[in-house]
């Protein structure tokens, strides 16, 4: 069993991740194009290490600990043997949900010989793995599309020196997108609608509409209308350790308009690039916030109240 809190202060989230877990969220693990049969590919994540490979019965990514419950050789350095993750120092085999099936050596197999297995999935082209034994919400979406109807692409972003919990409240901070970004003044919507696992709003009027939505406190994804085009985008990070994350997107159009997708990737990087370097030197605190702040201090507080979990060592 993993260490499960229900509460979880900005403040104690920015500096005791790796004490109090980390929330209990869907992350990017890799891109699913990383991903090749009989690879494994080996990443740090939310204070610890992992391995990600596919399934070799199911074609399904497995997300596991990178750490050999024996002596602790990091299983990333091991191979798909036997359609087994096996580790490179003993050869102890683990099957998909983590549990150890064959010692070499011949000795039994004692009975906390496993590593914790994350719930994962593949969509929008990227691995994920939820932080918890079971997954508490719906893997994150992009609002009014599906990976059948859209053309999409996904990319890796890269380490990025911030949080994202942090980055994330740009999705609800209207004020920026004219003062850092220079967009046009648009409407605020009239509320947010927060549920278990994430925070939607949209705003519809005859020349714009942004439908948007926060999942978990680290993926903001959005469907922007401006000029009759159609433009899909998709936001995450998953922690490295406390204020160090790796950034992951995802841009899309509709079907047919393919040759769009640069517009939408180009407006993608401007807008990350102009974020980054505020987000990278901010010295975070809730400060003085104004009433036109109030999507912000409500999103403050569902971060507040986020769920957190510390996977088993």
């Amino acid at each position: 069993m993993g260490v499960v809190s229900a509460r979880s202060s900005l403040a104690r989230q920015h500096l005791t991740e790796t004490e109090a877990g980390y929330h209990r969220c869907w992350y990017a693990v890799c891109l699913a194009s990383e991903l090749e049969p009989g690879a494994i590919v080996g990443c740090d994540f939310l204070g610890t290490r992992v391995v990600a490979y596919r399934d070799p019965a199911t074609a399904r990514p497995v997300v596991q600990s990178s750490w050999c419950p024996h002596l602790g050789a990091d299983l990333s350095l091991g191979q798909i043997a036997d359609g087994q993750l096996r580790c490179p120092y003993h050869h102890w085999s683990f099957d998909s949900s983590g549990k150890c099936s064959a010692i070499p050596a011949g000795d039994k197999i004692p009975d906390a010989a496993r590593i914790f297995t994350y719930p994962s999935q593949q969509a929008w082209g990227i691995v994920w793995a939820f932080n918890g034994e079971t997954a508490d919400f719906a893997v994150p979406c992009i609002p009014d599309a599906g990976e059948d109807t859209i053309e999409f692409q996904a990319h890796r972003r890269g380490e990025r020196g911030f949080a994202t919990w942090i980055a994330v409240s740009n999705g609800v901070d209207f004020q920026h997108l004219r003062t850092l970004h220079g967009l046009p003044s648009t409407v605020m919507p009239d509320h947010l609608d927060v549920d278990a696992g994430g925070i939607q709003f949209c705003v519809d009027n005859n020349s714009y509409l942004q439908h948007g939505r926060i999942s978990g406190t680290n993926t903001f994804a959005q469907h922007l209308r401006v000029g009759g085009q159609d433009m899909f985008m998709l936001f995450t990070g998953a922690p490295i350790s406390p204020g160090r994350s790796m950034g992951f997107y995802v841009t899309g159009v509709p079907k047919g308009a393919g040759p769009r997708m640069a517009d939408v990737k180009s407006m993608v990087d401007r807008l990350s690039e102009e974020d980054a370097p505020v987000l990278s030197t901010i010295r975070f605190r809730r400060g003085l916030l104004t009433a036109s702040d109030r999507h912000l201090a409500r999103y403050f507080k569902y971060v507040d109240e986020f769920p957190t979990f510390l996977p088993p060592a």
